[in-house]
């Protein structure tokens, strides 16, 4: 599989007079307070990737679905993010008249879209593992999929340190710590999510379909670190090794409101592509 990873990686000085976001709140064993690090009982949080389109007449329904895994049963554990690729996803002409003209592909969608193959819309990614024999979930089976995942324990605490916002420029500090011997390689993605952004949508379960004021939630604007993420383990690694990881990026032309971002790291088997612990952490204006 050849992936082409592109790394940008942050001058170690903090430049002054930038927005310094430090988590408030000291973590607790399960990760909240912008990381699963900080004490001795780490559990596995699951990462839902929604792939998902503004003309998909069904997705409205998916996106509702996993919403509400989060808010009634799962809370900070289960981190979504919507990835808006295939053909619904496609800005719809003509362009200027204010209707479906916004584009929120990114390559990285584009990229995840095309080589796991889907075809049809709703469908999702639970954790890049496979359920009932395919890696591509439909979201009737979003619950069930998460289940048999989420909160196991793992080998994987990952933190998201700090957050530096100067301007359209955002720098991160990311830590993976290891709780047991990890064999294989493993990379690193960290993620810009955008939530709360209000456009255009269809949605077959509405009257009348075409919504201008959806609420889109969780949009992937873009990855900090390449489509394939950064290597973090190769070959092996041992318990109690601390990994540390420092990126700038600069916020893409089409975020709306910063203060609605988010970034998103999670850690994967390159082997495998299942994803075996995530992290998220929202911007703090």
């Amino acid at each position: 599989m050849l992936r082409t990873l592109t790394i940008l990686i942050a001058s170690s000085a903090l430049l002054a007079g930038c927005d310094y976001v430090e988590d408030p709140t000291p973590p607790n064993g399960n990760g909240n307070g912008g990381g699963n690090g900080g004490g001795e009982e780490v559990t596995r949080k699951v990462l839902l990737e929604d792939i998902t389109g503004h003309r998909c007449p069904n997705c409205p329904r998916a996106a509702r679905t996993a919403q509400e895994l989060k808010e009634t049963t799962y809370g900070d554990d289960l981190i979504l993010v919507a990835i808006h690729a295939g053909f619904f996803s496609n800005p719809v002409p003509p362009f200027g008249d204010g209707q479906y003209d916004t584009d929120n592909r990114t390559e990285a969608g584009t990229a995840y879209n095309l080589e796991y193959g889907a075809q049809s819309y709703p469908i999702g990614l639970v954790s890049r593992k496979p359920y009932n024999g395919s890696i591509l979930v439909n979201d009737g089976s979003w619950s069930s999929a998460v289940t048999d995942i989420i909160g196991q324990p793992t080998a994987f605490a990952l933190r998201i340190d700090t957050i530096i916002v100067d301007g359209t420029n955002v720098t991160t500090e990311v830590e993976l710590r290891l709780l047991e011997d990890v064999q294989g390689d493993h990379n690193l993605v960290v993620y810009l999510l955008e939530d709360h952004v209000i456009d255009w949508q269809y949605d077959s379960e509405s009257t009348p379909p075409d919504l201008p004021l959806y609420e889109h939630r969780h949009i992937l604007r873009g990855n900090l670190n390449g489509t394939w993420g950064a290597p973090a383990i190769t070959g092996s690694a041992s318990a109690g090794d601390t990994i540390p990881f420092t990126y700038t990026y600069t916020l893409p032309a089409n975020v709306v409101n910063m203060n609605n971002c988010s970034l998103v790291a999670w850690v994967y088997n390159t082997a495998t592509d299942e994803v075996m612990q995530a992290e998220e952490r929202k911007f703090q204006p």
